[in-house]
This record gives structure tokens, C-alpha cells and sequence, in this order.
């Protein structure tokens, strides 16, 4: 994806060293590793969301933690899962469609991921379908123990749930007036693999960064802050 053109050149420098890094690491996990590692989030992940809940999930791009799994079980029980479309890169817009594990997917036109066909929601507006709330499983490179997520580089999801200065979700690109908090409350997980939780300052943080209330691995859920 492209880089996030706001930061800092010295932070984006440091960022593209540890993203190569990680990138480096993912590339040795074999397929069988990402498949057992998948099954083992399908039971962690259950543990810190309701069932029945709406979830916006992911498919995975090469060597990321495979959350379909889970997804799947999660819609089987009845939850409503979506996954993102980028809708733009220039604007680092993401959109959403509801998934189930027959859905027919194609590859992005910007990036090395698979996305399904059908009607698209924007962030506002799937957060008006859902004003219970919404449980955002967020991928990532790492993330620190703090609970500062580092992405692909895009700035999609900064874009879309970024933070204000308490780390709260604020407001998303399609609309200047509402605020994802003003319309329901969203709960952020990031999704990594164990050795991608990092110790704090082992990437730099910048205010634009999303923060999440939950770290998930293989191995288990950390819970950070409250909602």
C-alpha cells in the first residue's frame, strides 16, 4: 500500500526500516504455521468477542494472521462480519461489505489482497447499521504493549477510526459531522502474530497512529484499556 504521506521524513524513515523487518520475518512463516496459527485464533478471539456482535474482519494478505476462521464461526453463530474494500488510495478510504465464507472475492486493484463483491458501506454508515457497536479486528505489523499499532504504511485505518488525544476513535474521511464515538462504540483489536508485540519505542508513534483496547495472537488476548 502506499506510505502515509503526513509523517515526519525521520519517522517515516525508522518506520520503513522495522516494516522491513517484520515483512522479512513474515516471509518465513509457512503455510501451515498461518493455518494452525488461524485455527488457534478462531478459539483466543471468542474469548473477547460477543457472539452475535458485528465485526469488521479482514482477509488476510500473505503472511498476516488469518482471522477467516474465526470469522467464520463468528457469522455461523449468527454475528454479522464485514471486511474492507479500498474504495481510494488517495484519499486512504476504506469501505465495507458483509462476508461469509462463501463470498466471492477479487483482487484489489491496489493492493496484494483478495476483497469481496457486493454492496458497499462506508464507515459512518455501517456504524448506523450497527449503533450497538462495532468490533474493528485491526491488522497490523506489530504493535506495541501500549497498544500503538503499526501498519502496512497505507494509513487506511488511521484514516478511517484515527485518534484524538485521548485515543479515542474520531472522525472518519466520508463525514466532516459525525464521528464513529458520535454514532456507536467501536472496540479495536489488533490482530498480530506473538513475537509482532513489541516492547514500547521499538517503532516510533505518531499522534495520527491508532491505539487499540486488545491485543490478539496465536497464544492469547491482552486486554489494555477499557472501552
Amino acid at each position: 500500500m502506499p506510505t502515509h504521506a503526513d509523517e515526519p521524513a525521520s519517522a517515516a524513515a525508522a518506520k520503513a526500516a522495522a516494516r522491513s523487518r517484520l515483512r522479512s520475518a513474515r516471509r518465513e512463516l509457512t503455510a501451515d504455521q498461518i493455518a494452525i496459527r488461524g485455527q488457534a485464533l478462531a478459539r483466543v478471539l471468542p474469548s473477547v468477542v460477543p457472539a452475535g456482535s458485528a465485526v469488521a474482519g479482514y482477509v488476510p494478505m500473505p503472511g498476516e494472521p488469518d482471522v477467516r476462521p474465526f470469522l467464520s464461526g463468528h457469522a455461523a453463530g449468527g454475528g454479522a462480519v464485514y471486511v474492507p474494500v479500498i474504495a481510494s488510495t488517495r484519499d486512504r478510504v476504506l469501505e465495507w461489505v458483509s462476508w461469509a465464507p462463501e463470498a466471492e472475492l477479487r483482487r484489489s486493484a491496489f493492493a496484494a489482497v483478495d476483497e469481496p463483491l457486493g454492496d458497499r458501506l462506508g464507515t459512518v454508515a455501517l456504524l448506523e447499521r450497527h449503533p450497538e457497536g462495532l468490533t474493528v479486528l485491526v491488522p497490523g505489523l506489530a504493535v506495541d504493549q501500549h497498544g500503538a499499532r503499526m501498519g502496512q504504511g497505507g494509513g487506511f485505518y488511521d484514516t478511517a477510526f484515527g485518534n484524538d488525544a485521548d485515543h479515542q476513535a474520531s472522525t472518519p474521511v466520508e463525514s466532516a459531522a459525525d464521528s464513529p464515538t458520535d454514532l456507536a462504540p467501536l472496540r479495536f483489536i489488533a490482530v498480530v502474530h506473538a513475537a509482532e508485540v513489541l516492547s514500547p519505542g521499538a517503532f516510533p508513534v505518531e499522534p495520527h497512529d491508532l491505539r487499540v483496547h486488545i491485543i490478539v495472537t496465536e497464544r492469547e488476548a491482552t486486554t489494555l484499556r477499557p472501552v
